[in-house]
């Protein structure tokens, strides 16, 4: 059967495709573009993100406009044209694009690799079991949405193909590394609010106060500079964020200050504890008879109560366990981008197993030496207990006869997992800022600055014999400490410089260029409409909700 009956018999079992022979013409296919036929499927999915971006582009405009009177909505117009006809070009280039991107992956001799077919169908997989229904309403077969999105990871390709790194335009790592390093702040900060415990902004004398503690931070690191470099400003400025933090809780009344009435809380304890003494005074003679019961009774309690403890701990194991397969198939789902599917299964299963075995370790000590053997073969899999580092001859056998001894284990075992982490964590206040173009951006409203636009253009201009030392800047409701770094020092594969840095800068060098040039291509495409088609998916008459 060809694709074309597959989806007129998809389209007719969904019920949105009314006889053919009846209409007179052939909707199937909405457009040809350079002769490859575009399915209907795929342009009313791109009609309809045009509709939503020309309602956005509306709200702009008018923000009290009622975006759910289509009538009022058909009078508008977008960039110029009548919204209807604004709609039916945009999707019609997009569907242009996405002819040309399958056209040139294949001149290319472009392929996906396992791991990518792998990605794909997980991600259709996933995100057409939560859209399905609208998009068959509206007549996207499976098979369409599929497409659009492996339309997505052939763009990838396409412009890696032409502009990653050894490429057909021949961009080179070393371009690709000055750009980053020009265009990025390695960065660290901190924000001194002006306002006291409550929020109020601060009087003058406060102000001083704050601006004292500032200077006071800066000559601090101006010494640690001066001593051991930017590692020891990175030490220093951790011990002034603890310090300043201390500060902060200082404004920050306690538990214990005097409440409304002028009765402090522990003298409010007092009263009740003196309360409760009388209470069980009187009740002391009763208690007494009962104290023959009560140790009759209390050996069964205990024994209900050992038992309880058994119930409590088997319900604290199946709580744990329950949480971490709900974690595991978060975290599988926040990476499902580069993460196979069986990932989160496996994740899920590790982390029930260590979970399960440390929750056991803090409720039943005494099991520790029967289960010793059994907990040095986990801890092989899991890789994350300090036993590792006891247990090491037998983790070093273990592994020999599997063949193999991974880096992490090779980490714990050589010592120098613990130094990684230092190493991390020297930097763990630091922030690379990407620099801001504002030719870029269509609207200046649209430039987001961080930390603030002042502490950003004080970052800019620090030149490089300054870089290290701390910097004061004084707004409004906020005074700001800043330090810039040299980021060339973290520019190695260890740390900064990655394959994934590489690959976002790539992007952010050639990304509107490339979008320029696909553009064109889709342009001088030779494009021929189906108006039957056309006419019949109206943008307007689709519910996607």
């Amino acid at each position: 059967m060809s694709v074309l009956k597959k989806a007129a018999a998809f389209l007719t079992a969904a019920g949105i495709v009314v006889s053919c022979a009846a209409c007179g013409y052939n909707t199937r296919t909405a457009l040809t573009v350079d002769g490859a036929e575009i399915p209907a499927g795929i342009y009313i999915y791109y009609a309809n993100a045009a509709y939503n971006e020309a309602v956005s582009k509306l709200q702009e405009e008018d923000s009290e406009l009622d975006t759910s009177d289509k009538s009022a909505l058909k009078g508008k117009t977008v960039e110029g044209k009548d919204i209807y006809t604004w709609i039916q070009d945009k999707a019609t280039q997009q569907c242009a694009e996405y002819a040309v991107i399958e056209k040139k992956f294949n001149e290319c001799g472009l392929s996906f690799d396992e791991e990518t077919d792998s990605q794909v169908k997980m991600m259709k997989d996933y995100y057409w079991e939560y859209s399905k229904d609208g998009m068959i309403k509206n007549g996207v077969s499976e098979e369409s949405y599929s497409k659009i999105l492996e339309s997505s990871y052939k763009t990838g390709k396409v412009f890696e193909y032409y502009y990653g790194i050894g490429g057909e335009k021949g961009t080179t790592e070393e371009q690709v590394y000055d750009y980053y390093k020009e265009n990025n702040i390695r960065a660290e900060f901190l924000e001194m609010p002006l306002k006291d415990g409550e929020g109020n902004l601060l009087k003058s004398d406060g102000k001083k106060e704050i601006m004292a503690l500032a200077e006071d931070y800066q000559k601090r690191v101006e010494e640690a500079l001066k001593d051991g470099g930017e590692d020891a400003v990175n030490a220093e400025m951790k011990k002034i964020r603890e310090d300043y933090q201390a500060y902060q809780d200082s404004l920050t009344p306690t538990e214990d200050e005097t409440s409304e009435d002028g009765t402090t809380e522990a003298e409010t304890s007092d009263e009740e504890t003196t309360e409760a003494e009388t209470s069980d005074e009187e009740t002391t003679e009763a208690e007494t008879s009962d104290e023959e019961t009560t140790k009759a009774e209390t050996s069964d309690e205990e024994t209900t109560e050992a038992e309880t403890s058994d119930e409590e701990t088997t319900e604290v194991a199946d709580d744990a366990a329950s949480h971490a397969k709900g974690y595991a198939a978060i975290v599988a789902h926040a990476d499902e981008e580069t993460t196979e599917e069986t990932t989160a299964e496996e994740t899920a299963e590790e982390t029930v197993e260590e979970t399960t075995e440390e929750t056991a370790e803090e409720t039943d000590s005494e099991t520790d030496a029967e289960t010793a053997d059994t907990t040095a073969e986990d801890e092989e899999t899991t890789g994350d207990t300090e036993e590792n580092a006891e247990t090491e001859d037998t983790t070093v056998s273990e592994d020999e006869t599997s063949g193999e001894t991974s880096e992490e284990d090779a980490d714990i075992l050589l010592g120098t997992e613990e130094s990684a982490e230092e190493e991390e964590d020297i930097h763990s206040n630091e922030q690379i800022i990407s620099m801001i173009h504002p030719e870029d951006y269509d609207d200046p409203k649209d430039i987001y600055y961080t930390p603030s636009e002042t502490a950003y253009n004080k970052l800019v201009s620090i030149q490089p014999a300054d870089y290290g030392k701390m910097f004061i800047v004084e707004e409004d409701e906020s005074y700001y400490l800043v330090i810039r770094y040299d980021i060339e020092n973290r520019m190695n594969e260890d740390d900064l410089w990655t394959d994934s840095t590489r690959e976002s800068a790539v992007s952010a060098m050639f990304s509107k260029t490339f979008e320029k040039e696909l553009e064109d291509w889709a342009a001088a495409a030779n494009v021929q409409r189906n108006e039957a088609a056309y006419k019949r998916y109206d943008p307007f008459k689709f519910d996607f909700s």
